[in-house]
Protein backbone atom coordinates (compact mmCIF):
# COMPACT_ATOMS: atom_id res chain seq x y z
CA UNK A 1 0.00 0.00 0.00
CA UNK A 2 2.79 2.38 0.87
CA UNK A 3 4.59 1.67 -2.41
CA UNK A 4 1.40 2.48 -4.36
CA UNK A 5 1.14 5.88 -2.70
CA UNK A 6 4.83 6.56 -3.33
CA UNK A 7 4.43 5.59 -6.96
CA UNK A 8 1.47 7.93 -7.33
CA UNK A 9 3.44 10.72 -5.70
CA UNK A 10 6.30 10.21 -8.18
CA UNK A 11 3.86 10.60 -11.06
CA UNK A 12 2.54 13.81 -9.51
CA UNK A 13 6.12 15.06 -9.04
CA UNK A 14 6.99 14.23 -12.66
CA UNK A 15 3.87 16.01 -13.92
CA UNK A 16 4.58 19.00 -11.69
CA UNK A 17 8.17 19.07 -12.95
CA UNK A 18 6.99 18.74 -16.55
CA UNK A 19 4.47 21.57 -16.11
CA UNK A 20 7.20 23.70 -14.56
CA UNK A 21 9.58 22.93 -17.41
CA UNK A 22 6.89 23.68 -20.00
CA UNK A 23 6.19 26.99 -18.22
CA UNK A 24 9.93 27.71 -18.39
CA UNK A 25 9.92 26.89 -22.09
CA UNK A 26 7.03 29.28 -22.61
CA UNK A 27 8.92 32.02 -20.76
CA UNK A 28 12.02 31.48 -22.88
CA UNK A 29 9.98 31.51 -26.08
CA UNK A 30 8.35 34.80 -25.06
CA UNK A 31 11.78 36.32 -24.46
CA UNK A 32 12.90 34.98 -27.83
CA UNK A 33 9.94 36.73 -29.43
CA UNK A 34 11.05 40.01 -27.85
CA UNK A 35 14.64 39.50 -29.04
CA UNK A 36 13.60 38.52 -32.58
CA UNK A 37 11.20 41.48 -32.74
CA UNK A 38 14.05 43.77 -31.71
CA UNK A 39 16.24 42.21 -34.42
CA UNK A 40 13.49 42.60 -37.02
CA UNK A 41 13.11 46.28 -36.09
CA UNK A 42 16.88 46.76 -36.30
CA UNK A 43 17.02 45.17 -39.75
CA UNK A 44 14.04 47.23 -40.90
CA UNK A 45 15.77 50.39 -39.66
CA UNK A 46 18.90 49.35 -41.50
CA UNK A 47 17.11 50.14 -44.76
CA UNK A 48 17.37 53.86 -43.97
CA UNK A 49 21.01 53.49 -43.00
CA UNK A 50 21.77 51.78 -46.31
CA UNK A 51 19.94 54.46 -48.27
CA UNK A 52 22.01 57.26 -46.64
CA UNK A 53 25.03 55.53 -45.17
CA UNK A 54 27.60 57.01 -42.85
CA UNK A 55 30.29 55.16 -40.97
CA UNK A 56 28.74 56.08 -37.64
CA UNK A 57 25.23 54.95 -38.59
CA UNK A 58 26.54 51.70 -40.10
CA UNK A 59 28.52 50.92 -36.94
CA UNK A 60 25.52 51.74 -34.76
CA UNK A 61 23.26 49.52 -36.86
CA UNK A 62 25.74 46.65 -36.78
CA UNK A 63 26.20 46.96 -33.02
CA UNK A 64 22.44 46.88 -32.49
CA UNK A 65 22.07 43.76 -34.63
CA UNK A 66 25.04 42.04 -32.97
CA UNK A 67 23.52 42.73 -29.54
CA UNK A 68 20.21 41.22 -30.65
CA UNK A 69 21.93 38.18 -32.09
CA UNK A 70 23.88 37.66 -28.86
CA UNK A 71 20.63 37.80 -26.85
CA UNK A 72 19.06 35.29 -29.23
CA UNK A 73 22.02 32.89 -28.90
CA UNK A 74 21.84 33.06 -25.11
CA UNK A 75 18.11 32.38 -25.22
CA UNK A 76 18.63 29.47 -27.64
CA UNK A 77 21.10 27.91 -25.20
CA UNK A 78 18.61 28.38 -22.37
CA UNK A 79 15.83 26.85 -24.49
CA UNK A 80 18.08 23.87 -25.28
CA UNK A 81 18.68 23.29 -21.55
CA UNK A 82 14.95 23.51 -20.79
CA UNK A 83 14.19 21.10 -23.63
CA UNK A 84 16.78 18.72 -22.18
CA UNK A 85 14.95 18.77 -18.85
CA UNK A 86 11.62 18.21 -20.58
CA UNK A 87 13.06 15.30 -22.58
CA UNK A 88 14.44 13.78 -19.39
CA UNK A 89 11.06 14.17 -17.63
CA UNK A 90 9.31 12.46 -20.55
CA UNK A 91 12.03 9.89 -21.19
CA UNK A 92 12.53 11.13 -24.76
CA UNK A 93 15.61 11.78 -26.87
CA UNK A 94 16.17 15.55 -26.85
CA UNK A 95 17.83 15.52 -30.29
CA UNK A 96 14.51 14.60 -31.91
CA UNK A 97 12.34 16.71 -29.64
CA UNK A 98 9.94 19.09 -31.39
CA UNK A 99 7.30 21.38 -29.97
CA UNK A 100 4.58 19.35 -31.70
CA UNK A 101 5.65 16.27 -29.74
CA UNK A 102 5.51 18.23 -26.46
CA UNK A 103 2.10 19.79 -26.94
CA UNK A 104 0.07 16.67 -26.02
CA UNK A 105 1.81 16.67 -22.62
CA UNK A 106 0.91 20.30 -21.85
CA UNK A 107 -2.25 21.55 -20.17
CA UNK A 108 -4.78 23.17 -22.52
CA UNK A 109 -3.96 26.79 -21.69
CA UNK A 110 -0.23 26.19 -21.81
CA UNK A 111 -0.58 24.22 -25.04
CA UNK A 112 -2.37 27.16 -26.68
CA UNK A 113 0.21 29.67 -25.42
CA UNK A 114 3.07 27.52 -26.78
CA UNK A 115 1.36 27.29 -30.17
CA UNK A 116 0.85 31.06 -30.25
CA UNK A 117 4.53 31.62 -29.45
CA UNK A 118 5.55 29.20 -32.19
CA UNK A 119 3.33 31.03 -34.70
CA UNK A 120 4.69 34.42 -33.63
CA UNK A 121 8.30 33.21 -33.90
CA UNK A 122 7.66 31.85 -37.39
CA UNK A 123 6.10 35.14 -38.43
CA UNK A 124 9.05 37.13 -37.06
CA UNK A 125 11.57 34.87 -38.80
CA UNK A 126 9.72 35.32 -42.10
CA UNK A 127 9.75 39.10 -41.57
CA UNK A 128 13.49 39.04 -40.80
CA UNK A 129 14.21 36.97 -43.91
CA UNK A 130 12.19 39.35 -46.09
CA UNK A 131 13.87 42.46 -44.66
CA UNK A 132 17.29 40.83 -45.11
CA UNK A 133 16.41 40.05 -48.73
CA UNK A 134 15.40 43.69 -49.35
CA UNK A 135 18.52 45.04 -47.67
CA UNK A 136 20.67 42.67 -49.70
CA UNK A 137 19.09 44.02 -52.89
CA UNK A 138 19.94 47.57 -51.75
CA UNK A 139 23.51 46.53 -51.00
CA UNK A 140 23.85 44.74 -54.34
CA UNK A 141 22.62 47.83 -56.21
CA UNK A 142 24.98 50.05 -54.23
CA UNK A 143 27.95 47.75 -54.86
CA UNK A 144 27.12 47.65 -58.55
CA UNK A 145 27.22 51.44 -58.65
CA UNK A 146 30.54 51.50 -56.80
CA UNK A 147 32.03 48.93 -59.21
CA UNK A 148 30.81 50.89 -62.23
CA UNK A 149 32.29 54.11 -60.87
CA UNK A 150 35.57 52.38 -60.04
CA UNK A 151 35.76 50.87 -63.52
CA UNK A 152 35.06 54.27 -65.08
CA UNK A 153 37.74 55.92 -62.94
CA UNK A 154 40.27 53.20 -63.78
CA UNK A 155 39.59 53.67 -67.50
CA UNK A 156 39.79 57.43 -67.19
CA UNK A 157 43.04 57.50 -65.22
CA UNK A 158 44.86 54.54 -66.69
CA UNK A 159 43.38 53.95 -70.09
CA UNK A 160 46.32 51.81 -71.09
CA UNK A 161 49.45 52.50 -73.04
CA UNK A 162 49.47 54.84 -76.01
CA UNK A 163 51.57 52.53 -78.17
CA UNK A 164 51.29 48.82 -78.79
CA UNK A 165 54.22 46.42 -78.59
CA UNK A 166 54.76 46.79 -82.38
CA UNK A 167 55.23 50.55 -82.02
CA UNK A 168 51.92 51.38 -83.63
CA UNK A 169 49.49 53.76 -81.97
CA UNK A 170 47.01 51.98 -79.72
CA UNK A 171 43.65 53.38 -80.70
CA UNK A 172 41.54 50.88 -78.80
CA UNK A 173 40.23 49.27 -81.97
CA UNK A 174 38.91 52.52 -83.44
CA UNK A 175 39.79 53.31 -87.03
CA UNK A 176 39.89 57.05 -86.59
CA UNK A 177 37.68 57.61 -89.62
CA UNK A 178 34.46 59.52 -89.42
CA UNK A 179 31.69 58.02 -91.42
CA UNK A 180 28.51 59.87 -92.11
CA UNK A 181 25.69 58.73 -94.25
CA UNK A 182 22.93 60.95 -95.49
CA UNK A 183 19.85 59.46 -96.77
Amino acid sequence: MLSCNTQGMNEVDVNADLDGHLDSLLGVMRKEIEAYRELADAIEGEKGVLAKPSLESLNESNTRKETCILKIRILEELRTRVLGRIAAALGLDERNLHLQSLLPHAKAGLRQALRECQTELRSLLARINEENRRNRALLDASLSGVRTTRHFMENLIGSGSTYMGSGELNNGGLSGRIYSERG
